[in-house]
């Protein structure tokens, strides 16, 4: 049986984003859906904790220190079952990391002259907001942002009445999402579909025949329609997703690998070069490179789905992956003074409404670079 300790280790390492082992993480997963008071107080820590601080907690080794409190104050208690002892630790926990993490929230972290916490000055850079253009088949574009949400459910009903009547099957309409931008949509079938920024979703006005086929370029969060009769499919540059029923996540930029991450339900990948479909259980993660060879993995579906829930989850990436995903929702251009930087793996986690200097800071004091804005470029230099 593993002791308290070591279940708060695990808990601590995921929630810090320090790396698991394959037996660790299914270790840690199997604790979770033990109980869904455990689940829950995970959730619970996970989405409150901001980012500003993490790097530095890392940095100090807060994750073990963290543990050996979660040990110590079982020990103190001395609860005899393993689940309850182990869910009022991380509960009492969870205020000792939010009381430590939230200093500095919404700040850059510095003092003035009288030691006050200065407040982050107006920069150009900012968080992007929901917005979408909406291209007809006949060619009519329609500029979402400036509609409220009434106004796009009348838009589209419309649209799918008007389809109804008589478009031709082949005719399809294209949503564009621009950088720094993002979008939820429902797809005529009732497919809920969430775009993310520099993404196009094209889309048949309505769906015919034995199939419901979408083509995607960027990162889109599906939840999909049920109807057995028609399954439904997206196309990317990298080969098609059949899915079963389910919800998933996908990406495919072109200066990103292709990933597709299975929260519920079930999917299967064909790649674009040929070979046999690749099915997906949940919390299973595909990535497919540029030659159509794909790979399998468990993990933890949260981090790839955070933005939906507007927020950023960095684990162990390179700092240029970071920034490039960055750059997207803050339209802004990275410039790297060092290869070496490209290459340093950092962890984090930040609000997407939030000013990124918070992230930026914390990067700062944690590896010595200095990132520098100026206009709608972040220059990163030793």
């Amino acid at each position: 049986m593993e002791t308290p300790q070591e279940y708060a280790r695990l808990l601590t390492a995921r929630l810090l984003g320090e790396p698991l082992t394959d037996a660790e993480n299914r270790k840690l997963d199997d604790w979770l859906a033990a109980s869904e008071a455990n689940a829950a107080t995970f959730r619970r820590l996970d989405e409150d904790c901001p980012a500003d601080r993490l790097l530095e907690l890392e940095r100090s080794g807060y994750g073990r220190r963290m543990a050996d409190r979660f040990s110590r104050e079982l020990r103190r208690r001395r609860l005899r079952r393993l689940w309850g002892r182990v869910s009022l630790a991380v509960a009492a926990a969870a205020c000792l990391v939010l009381a430590v993490l939230f200093v500095g929230q919404g700040t850059d972290g510095r003092e003035d002259a009288d030691g006050r916490t200065a407040a982050l000055a107006p920069i150009e850079i900012q968080p992007g907001r929901a917005v979408a253009t909406l291209t007809l088949a006949d060619g009519r574009q329609f500029e979402l942002e400036e509609m409220t949400g009434a106004d796009v459910r009348a838009l589209t009903d419309s649209l799918h009445r008007t389809a109804a009547a008589g478009d031709a099957p082949s005719a399809y309409n294209t949503l564009d999402i621009p950088a720094g931008g993002e979008y939820a949509y429902v797809l005529p079938d009732g497919t809920k579909v969430r775009l993310n920024s520099m993404t196009r979703l094209r889309y048949p006005v309505h769906f015919t025949g034995s199939e419901r086929r979408v083509e995607l370029q960027g990162e889109a969060y599906f939840e999909v329609a049920h109807d057995a009769r028609k399954p439904f499919i997206v196309r990317t540059g990298r080969g098609d997703i059949t899915v079963y029923g389910t919800r998933f996540n996908v990406t495919d930029y072109a200066d990103s690998p292709f990933a597709a991450v299975l929260v519920s339900g079930s999917i299967g990948f064909r790649s674009a070069q040929g070979g046999q479909t690749v099915r997906l259980r949940p919390s299973e993660l595909l990535t497919c490179d540029a030659d159509g060879h794909t790979t399998v993995t468990t993990v933890d579906p949260s981090v790839y789905t955070a933005w939906v829930d507007h927020r950023f989850v960095f684990r162990g990436q390179t700092l240029e992956s970071i920034m490039t995903t960055l750059a997207r929702w803050y339209d802004f251009t990275p410039v790297f003074r060092s290869d070496e930087a490209r290459r340093i793996r950092l962890s984090g986690r930040l609000n997407r409404h939030e000013d990124i200097r918070v992230l930026l800071r914390s990067y700062e004091a944690t590896t010595g670079l200095t990132f520098r804005i100026e206009g709608r470029n972040i220059v990163i230099t030793p």
